[in-house]
């Protein structure tokens, strides 16, 4: 990795100071890449004081550091590596008791100094990031035009990452189906952080995270590490910001996530703090959709704690919980109403260690509910029916290691889970299929996973780094075991290029709703991929930045409808379409390959220009065993975003997207008008594509400060030009023929949030 060499990757420095009494000063802290915010090892972090050097040593496995002895005074931090380009000193001054001081000082992107008590650092996953992998602060996820405050929906527009539709903040991420990203905030693993989330998926209608509490979020749409075995397609690594220092601080605002508070402070001693958020929707107050009225309901609150415990310990409590319903009347469906609650929350504790220079371990331990509670009535008749409850107890330790293989990661993995639920729904069918299927289920199942894994990282020709693990997996609902082998390495080229590559197996399981739908689903295998991919990131000129990577992804074992054997289940749940599912049998089987790329660029002091295209081919094949078209497939994507701001306080940006129409099968007239309802032309599977779809945000910021207090007003205008961007085309039983279905309009957009 080019820290410093390659403007697109930045290096800060966190010095720790952890000593309490008068004497002499300790610094310690963590060499970081900006980017990723992962530890960088092998990097010599010397301090001198007067040309002299005052002490010195080498950054560990995690990036930490210590220099010990050292007396009050001031002092040059120079760090350095083979390879790296070095590193302008940093001065730090150390007086006082404790010995503190804090430090920002401007490299390239950002370097900053911080001297003050130490906070072992939480020992993740490899530290190699990718050609094309997008970062956003939570800043710019609260600021970027469409995204709704949505971090899901921030990462939509960043390269590898594709939208399903407007009304959800879904990740496609390079060919994968809306199931197959996993989730992790500050170390806890969360398997749908969304209000309205979809059953089985990993997406919603809106993220339940606040943005200006986010520190920095990550999406690795490639090559993780044997660490992650959730998922196969992405890891969302979100990172929440630490409270704010001196005092006391709050905010309270209203905008499009409904009216909202937050209060944070530090402990008195300095050794950590709380934050508490809550927010309320507003939606219901405005919201209609065409042909029905539809009334959604939403809450949510975080709850976040850490504390610092002697020198080596930190403990973090984290909660999460989400309130989500709805109440739909429509009349010319059929049904008359439609009421449904939806409740998650998640409770974990992590602990993180550090025992030397070179050991920190950490545990995380967590417990995790969804529970659901909709009905559907014709008249007094209760036609449907979706209640059930899921539990998840999760457990995770791991243990970093310098050694003289290099850094080495070793973990185990745990998850208990019971699901229970029962369901009702006469006459469930897909347009794929002529038959009706009556489902009836109540099932109450508990399963455990059991995971290890083992990763080493060591430097490769003093130019670049080689990172292999393995992670086996014992499946409890399947009862079979699995081994995962992955590997990835990057390599520099001269002082401006570095080259990525990645292989390794994924894996995951089929959702608990599929599982309840049908008693034989349970001992599905689970769903299999080898991932292969490579590219280039570089500076081009200083400035200016590109990124390029290639992915070739082969998945097996995905689920298929037997009363639908041209149809793999890859494309499900995206399209607030019903969770349940017939019999299903594995052997469905998908293949996924393209190019991202992304070029950024700041023509000038005030202006940021980020454009990017991905070209993806995406086909599956069920039991017919022919290869088609999937119907997920979204070969061109285009994004162009710009983003002005000006010392007055004040930021204007746009976002311009553009998505090559995905492929959809056409309904037969005859056998549709027959049946009563939409039925498929089997003979032309996915052979139509339906147009392409862009659209035009533009968002205007200003911030007012008198004080202590600042105030936030923002107002975007949303697919500005109001293109009529189709959806999906269903069949109209009265007019007996296929009715478009488009997305948003023209949508506007405002809020105020004021902080004090």
């Amino acid at each position: 990795m080019a820290v410093g060499a390659i403007g697109a990757i930045g290096v800060a420095i966190l010095l720790q100071a952890a000593s309490q009494q008068p004497g002499p000063c300790r610094l310690s802290g963590t060499v970081v890449d900006q980017a990723s915010r992962a530890g960088v090892a092998g990097v010599d972090v010397v301090a001198r004081h007067d040309d002299t050097v005052a002490a010195s040593t080498t950054t560990s496995a995690d990036g930490g550091f210590e220099l010990l002895n050292l007396a009050r005074g001031s002092y040059l931090l120079a760090a350095s590596a083979p390879g790296f380009a070095e590193i302008s000193p940093l001065r730090v001054e150390l007086a006082g008791a404790p010995c503190d001081a804090i430090v920002e000082v401007a490299y390239r992107l950002k370097m900053q100094v911080e001297s003050r008590g130490a906070a072992p650092r939480l020992p993740d996953a490899t530290t190699i990031t990718n050609a094309a992998a997008p970062v956003l602060t939570g800043a710019a996820i609260a600021a970027a035009p469409g995204a709704l405050e949505d971090v899901f929906r921030a990462f939509q527009s960043q390269p590898g990452v594709a939208a399903s539709q407007d009304n959800r903040n879904d990740l496609l991420v390079r060919g994968g189906g809306a199931i197959e990203n996993q989730t992790r905030i500050d170390g806890f693993d969360v398997p749908n952080p969304n209000h309205f989330g979809a059953q089985g998926g990993t997406g919603g209608g809106l993220s339940m995270i606040p943005p200006w509490l986010i520190d920095v979020g990550t999406i690795e749409a490639g090559g993780f590490s044997a660490s992650f075995g959730e998922r196969m397609s992405s890891v969302a690594d979100i990172s929440l910001r630490p409270a704010k220092a001196g005092r006391l601080h709050g905010m309270l605002g209203f905008g499009v996530g409904g009216a909202m508070g937050e209060i944070e402070r530090p402990f008195g001693d300095g050794k950590g703090s709380w934050v508490v958020s809550v927010r309320r929707s507003l939606l219901e107050l405005t919201f209609h959709e065409e042909g029905g009225q539809v009334v959604p309901k939403y809450a949510d609150a975080l709850v976040r704690v850490e504390r610092r415990v002697g020198g080596r310990h930190s403990v973090r409590f984290l909660g999460i919980g989400a309130s989500d319903s709805v109440q739909i009347e429509d009349y010319d469906g059929g049904t008359d109403r439609i009421d449904g609650t939806e409740r998650v929350g998640l409770a974990g504790v992590r602990l993180d260690s550090t025992w030397s220079p070179k050991t920190a371990s950490t545990v995380v331990a967590s417990i995790g509910t969804s529970e659901i509670d909709a009905k559907s009535r014709n008249g007094a008749i209760v036609d449907g029916l979706d209640r059930g409850r899921d539990v998840d107890i999760r457990f995770r330790a791991d243990l970093r290691r310098q050694t003289r293989i290099g850094s080495v990661l070793a973990g185990l993995a745990v998850k208990a889970f019971t699901f229970d639920y029962e369901l009702l729904a006469y006459g469930v069918w897909t347009p794929y299929s002529p038959i009706r299927e009556n489902i009836s289920a109540k099932s109450r199942q508990s399963f455990a996973d059991v995971a290890g894994y083992v990763e080493t990282t060591k430097p490769l020709f003093g130019r670049g780094r080689v990172s292999a693990g393995l992670r086996v997996d014992r499946w409890g609902a399947s009862g079979i075991t699995t081994g995962s082998p992955r590997l990835k390495g990057d390599y520099l080229l001269g002082n401006r290029a570095r080259l990525v590559g990645y292989w390794g197996e994924y894996r995951q399981a089929v959702p608990y709703i599929w599982m309840a739908s049908a008693p034989q689903n349970v001992s599905l295998v689970p769903i299999a991929s080898t991932q292969g991919g490579g590219g280039v990131d570089l500076e081009m000129h200083r400035g200016v930045h590109l990124g390029i990577e290639g992915f070739d992804k082969h998945y097996r074992n995905y689920p298929v409808d037997r009363l639908a054997p041209g149809h793999v289940l890859v494309d499900a749940v995206a399209d607030f379409e019903s969770p349940f599912v017939g019999q299903l049998t594995s052997g469905g089987r998908v293949r996924a390959r393209g190019v991202d790329t992304v070029v950024s660029a700041s023509p000038g002091e005030h202006l940021k220009v980020v454009a990017n295209y991905s070209y993806w081919r995406v086909s599956q094949m069920g039991f017919d065993n022919v290869w088609r078209r999937a119907q997920h497939e979204l070969r061109h994507q285009a994004r162009l975003e710009l983003n002005y701001t000006r010392p007055a306080n004040w930021a204007a940006s746009l976002r311009w997207r553009y998505v090559s129409g995905h492929p959809y099968t056409p309904f037969s007239p005859t056998a549709s008008i027959k049946a009563g309802r939409a039925v498929f032309d089997l003979t032309r599977i996915n052979t139509l594509e339906y147009a392409p779809y862009h659209r035009l945000d533009v968002r205007v910021d200003k911030t007012l400060t008198r004080g202590r207090a600042s105030a936030i007003v923002y107002f975007e205008v949303d697919n500005l030009y109001d293109r009529d961007n189709l959806l999906i085309y269903q069949w109209d039983r009265r007019l007996r023929r296929p009715k478009p279905t488009y997305q948003w309009g023209r949508t506007y957009v405002g809020g105020l949030r004021v902080e004090f």
